[in-house]
């Protein structure tokens, strides 16, 4: 196996649909152009670290020992905005910050025959014997869907068309979301209840109506706790932020 690592920084530019065309950015790197035009392919892209993994086709990238660098001239480089980054990955994994994330599952809605979301009003079947106000996101549709997961501990992303949109921790992945995010109590649409869940259960809803799916990556580990603190101190996204 012949592997190579370039340390790249490369300059994020926005095309029609607006989002980081990173693939075309490395085709037109003059060493990087040379190592596709010798049949290698694209790896795995870090964004984090600005690195670029060329292989063969069908070549495990993990053999680290075979592992040769190339520096790029210190002129071509351009520092990567850390703000919700974008990646391409052709294979079930990527790289953020030093982690490999498998690809889970998407977060599919549940839909009728007619291919419709079919939506929930938790918020009405709650008995509201002291008159609590609902919560900023406990109004409107909700719907429904699953994982099929183990009661495992990690990280975990929600990806939507290549970028992260939220970052989260768990003990129990299984839990975290087919009694969280997945299936809305009706406690949890009012003030004191765990808004968040309704948060992100309407951002499945409203992405999917807009043709979107958000992918889940799951990283597993023990560790959770501070993996997350470390990935929330390194990239912005859309909906880790309170005022979101």
């Amino acid at each position: 196996m012949v592997r190579m690592d370039i340390c790249l920084g490369w300059m994020m530019y926005w095309g029609s649909t607006k989002r980081p065309m990173l693939m075309d950015l490395i085709s037109i790197h003059s060493q990087a152009y040379a190592w596709l035009g010798a049949g290698y392919k694209v790896g795995r892209i870090e964004i984090i670290e600005k690195k670029v993994t060329f292989c063969k086709t069908g070549v495990s990238i993990t053999n680290e020992h075979k592992r040769q660098k190339v520096s790029i001239n210190e002129q071509a480089r351009v520092n990567v905005a850390t703000t919700a980054p974008a990646f391409h990955n052709e294979g079930k994994s990527m790289m953020v910050c030093g982690y490999e994330f498998c690809y889970f599952q998407d977060l599919m809605p549940q839909c009728n025959e007619a291919g419709n979301i079919i939506k929930f009003y938790p918020q009405n079947d709650y008995h509201n014997m002291r008159n609590l106000p609902l919560s900023n996101h406990g109004e409107g549709a909700f719907c429904r869907f699953s994982i099929k997961a183990e009661d495992c501990p990690g990280v975990y992303l929600w990806v939507v068309d290549e970028q992260i949109i939220y970052i989260g921790e768990t003990a129990s992945l299984r839990q975290r979301f087919n009694m969280g995010y997945c299936n809305i109590s009706p406690r949890n649409c009012y003030i004191g209840g765990q808004s968040t869940n309704c948060k992100m259960n309407k951002v499945v809803l409203n992405l999917y109506e807009q043709g979107k799916i958000v992918n889940l990556y799951f990283y597993n580990t023990t560790d959770y706790k501070r993996v997350e603190l470390d990935l929330l101190r390194k990239i912005n996204t859309m909906y880790n932020r309170k005022d979101n």
